[in-house]
């Protein structure tokens, strides 16, 4: 059984459809990179998929089944319990979604508390494990300190820190690295893979960077306009693919020194 299955779904907004006939399989420990321009509906698959949609978004067709089960039928107290457990989202900026006037420690000790009964100080110490885990150096000034006085690659780790706390079966990454410069860029999906290798960690990571997506993907999703354009695993993608449209994505690739790197 497959760990996620995406069947026949549609999104809407209001009466607008903006994700049609969408179908997508995840196995375990797999690692699933959907590509595509600005619009394209990349990010709104993965928040359907965690219940997430934003401003009255919905699913108005087909099914999104985790491990056998429903997820358009489970109600809040199921999400809780599902949420930072099974399944963990990482989002473009982590940084932006922290409160900017607490202390990351603050944050990510009631985080903590959310998911497990123990103390402040227990918690302090998980948090400031999974840090060091994340390579960041010295945990404990990490803990201590404010978001925006990290760097965009530290707030990236402190994201993916918090998403992996409790080791989901499944990671959600909505352009996790766009935002980063090349070599922090480079640590971070090297990082990701390590969690896929380390806990068995199944990836859905979304980017517009075919570069990256080729790089890290077992599977590439492209979707154009709201639809699946083509899908298929790495290497048909990258040298048998005839679609026009992954053509074009695949040369809009940049050569360095005359090598291409996908």
């Amino acid at each position: 059984m497959a760990l996620l299955e995406i069947t026949n779904v549609d999104i809407s907004y209001g009466k607008r459809l903006i994700v049609k006939n969408c179908n997508l399989t995840l196995e375990k420990a797999e690692i699933c990179s959907i590509v595509g321009e600005s619009g394209s509906g990349k990010t709104t698959v993965i928040r359907a998929v965690l219940d997430l949609l934003a401003g009255g978004g919905r699913v108005t067709a087909g099914d999104i089944v985790y491990e056998g089960r429903s997820l358009l039928t489970l109600d809040d107290k199921e999400w809780r319990a599902l949420r930072g457990h099974d399944i963990s989202m990482i989002f473009q900026d982590s940084g932006a979604m922290m409160n900017q006037t607490r202390l990351i420690g603050k944050t990510y000790v009631e985080y903590i508390r959310t998911h497990e009964n123990i103390s402040k100080k227990e918690a302090w110490a998980k948090g400031a494990e999974m840090l060091g885990r994340m390579r960041l150096p010295d945990p404990d000034r990490i803990m201590r300190s404010y978001p925006f006085q990290l760097s965009g690659g530290q707030r990236q780790r402190v994201g993916i820190a918090m998403g992996m706390t409790y080791q989901p079966r499944l990671l959600l990454a909505d352009e996790p690295t766009s935002a980063l410069d090349v070599t922090t860029q480079a640590q971070i999906v090297r990082q990701m893979m390590e969690l896929r290798d380390e806990y068995g960690t199944s990836i859905i990571i979304v980017t517009h960077d075919l570069g990256v997506a080729t790089y890290m993907a077992d599977k590439v999703v492209v979707m154009k306009d709201g639809e699946i354009e083509e899908q298929g695993d790495r290497s048909y993608m990258l040298h048998e693919s005839t679609n026009a449209y992954t053509k074009k994505l695949l040369d809009a690739v940049p050569s360095l020194g005359g090598k291409r790197y996908v």
